[in-house]
């Protein structure tokens, strides 16, 4: 029986985990969220979901990260260019994702509150519409994660400081898909 093409798209979680978490006053990554550190919230979700493979780029708690992630047997890298901003995170988690994969799911260590639903909805409408860019959206407002093509890939290089991908997706605005959830966890990053 011959596979769809629904079935070849492969779809990897990047989360970024890099940052210093300044505003929070540092270290944010390791506050307990539900007596466990926040990241851990957020690869839980993400290695429950129907992501194919999921890669952690850490940076300033680099120790937490890794830890982490090996827990969850999963990959991480360390970004020593990290203080430049999430754009190298972001550049440096995607050079790791193979040739072949069709997308990737950008996942914010610091939002820990997205609920797994939302992220496999997320993974479905790609599946469903391949659709290029996809944002979920709650109550009018856009959020994480966000979901890039990897035809993306070259423009997602050019890119620099903490934009992550805000330039290319204002650049193909007319590639995005909204997606209308009922999850207010993609709008709330721990800052405070």
């Amino acid at each position: 029986m011959e596979k769809s093409s629904k079935d070849n798209m492969k779809i990897w979680g990047i989360i970024l985990a890099a940052g210093e978490g300044k505003r929070a006053g540092g270290g944010k990554l390791s506050r307990a969220i539900q007596g466990k550190p926040m990241l851990q919230c957020v690869v839980e979700t993400a290695v429950h979901s129907g992501l194919d493979n999921i890669l952690l780029v850490t940076g300033y708690e680099r120790n937490l990260g890794e830890k982490i992630a090996n827990q969850f047997s999963i990959k991480s890298y360390f970004n020593s260019d990290y203080p430049l901003g999430m754009s190298t995170s972001l550049k440096l988690g995607l050079s790791k994702v193979p040739f072949g994969i069709s997308a990737v799911v950008v996942l914010l260590g610091d939002m820990p509150y997205i609920q797994r639903e939302t992220l496999e909805a997320v993974i479905d409408l790609y599946k469903t519409t391949g659709g290029k860019i996809i944002i979920p959206v709650y109550n009018g407002r856009k959020g994480h994660p966000v979901l890039i093509s990897c035809i993306y890939k070259d423009e997602i290089y050019n890119i620099s400081g903490d934009m992550g991908a805000r330039e290319i997706i204002k650049k193909h605005v007319d590639e995005v898909i909204y997606l209308e959830t009922g999850d207010p966890g993609i709008l709330q990053d721990i800052d405070y």
